[in-house]
């Protein structure tokens, strides 16, 4: 038995709906979520819920006919009535933000509203608190919801090593847990999304950024175009801020507070695996996290970011990769590549065919093979060929039996 629309395996998981075209109606077939084996775990009770795939702390969040949502557990137990506009996201307490009527609030991972949504707007919780908007204005609860930052900002973002960006009266400001107010309200922008490590932090006043310690004083005058903290791993945010002067850019350390490199870039892009993508001179290279080249400047393109140790790599519209190293392990002699995910990388060569390649170049998949080709999760990948239609196949490219 073959599904019409495969998910993607998490937690070794996935849910597979069988709705497809039966002597020209449409039809809503059976949802199913299946283990890595093939194995029927359980079936959805409605063939018209919807549900993507599981969460990292293993729930679901199940859309059913009304359009509403609720909260699924992995054996396919319901935590939550269908009462939810929106559940979303997650944070460090194991909490969902939820929408309800249109109101703002939080479920935790048994499906207990712990803040009653009643809010305009918020944020997920970090550091144990949240932001929330009520009747027009901004401030933070706890996880009992009793307010900690009185509803007073007209802006209010996230905690991060006990600070909070807050804005009153037109300006931004520092503050703590304990509405102390550490930073004046100066500013026009401030970005405190770093590692707890970091010492600085970017600040806009007027149209020109610097750079304050946590104690507001300045450490970087307020002379440069742009200031971003970098993300790395493609989510998270770091230790890192890409400035801009004129035209170019240059790295800088907000744990040592130094520039890393001098203004010769034309773009600094993403952070993974102690390696920074960057770009000069119409060619692309790679630097390390002291800011020397690891990778020089000769290929045309380069990935944002490494995966499993290797980038790919544009020359002459052909694509290959590298190691961390910068040697080239793959040659330029596909017309595309794709992520590297559990040792195996999506490639699609110069008659426009789809297979997959391991880390040595390869072929474990063969080209031509399927139609349609994503990236595995969990030793799995969903395909299609016009023979089976949508299948998982495994890492020898062997068809998953689904066994239901």
């Amino acid at each position: 038995m073959f599904g019409y629309e495969l998910n993607n395996f998490k937690n070794q998981k996935a849910f597979i709906h069988f709705d497809g075209v039966i002597n020209g109606k449409f039809d809503y077939g059976p949802r199913i979520c299946i283990n890595t084996k093939g194995e029927k775990l359980f079936e959805l009770p409605n063939r018209n819920m919807i549900v993507n795939e599981f969460e990292r702390e293993d729930v679901a969040f199940v859309q059913g006919e009304n359009m509403l949502y609720a909260l699924m557990n992995n054996k396919g137990e319901f935590l939550t009535d269908f009462i939810y506009n929106r559940i979303c996201g997650g944070s460090e307490e194991g909490f969902f933000e939820a929408i309800r009527n249109g109101k703002h609030g939080h479920i935790n991972i048994n499906g207990k509203e712990i803040i009653t949504c009643k809010y305009d707007e918020g944020y997920y919780f970090s550091e144990g608190i949240s932001a929330e908007c009520l009747n027009g204005k901004w401030g933070m609860i706890d996880c009992y919801n009793n307010a900690v930052i009185p509803f007073e900002y007209e802006d209010i973002g996230f905690c991060k090593n006990n600070l909070i960006n807050a804005k009153k009266n037109g300006k931004y400001g520092l503050i703590n847990k304990f509405n102390e107010v550490i930073v004046d309200f100066l500013y026009d922008e401030i970005n405190i999304l770093c590692t707890r490590e970091c010492l600085v932090y970017p600040a806009l006043k007027g149209k020109k950024w610097g750079l304050l310690d946590r104690h507001g004083n300045i450490i970087e005058d307020f002379i440069y175009n742009d200031m971003q903290v970098i993300s790395y791993d493609n989510d998270n945010l770091g230790e890192f801020i890409k400035i801009q002067k004129d035209t170019k850019y240059a790295l800088y350390s907000a744990i040592k507070k130094t520039f890393l490199t001098d203004f010769i870039y034309d773009y600094v892009g993403c952070y993974s695996e102690n390696r920074f993508y960057v770009n000069i001179d119409k060619k692309s290279a790679y630097i390390d996290t002291l800011g020397e080249v690891v990778l020089p400047a000769i290929f045309d393109d380069c990935d944002e970011w490494f995966n499993e140790g290797i980038a790919k790599v544009t020359k002459n519209d052909l694509t290959g990769a590298i190691n961390l190293s910068g040697e080239l392990i793959i040659p330029c002699q596909y017309t595309a590549l794709y992520n590297c995910k559990e040792g195996l990388i999506l490639a699609i060569n110069e008659k426009m065919q789809k297979g997959y390649i391991d880390r040595n170049n390869m072929v474990v998949v063969p080209f031509g093979k399927y139609i349609t080709c994503e990236d595995f999760h969990c030793g799995l990948a969903k395909v299609y060929s016009r023979e089976h239609g949508f299948v998982y196949i495994d890492t020898n490219g062997e068809v998953l039996e689904i066994k239901v």
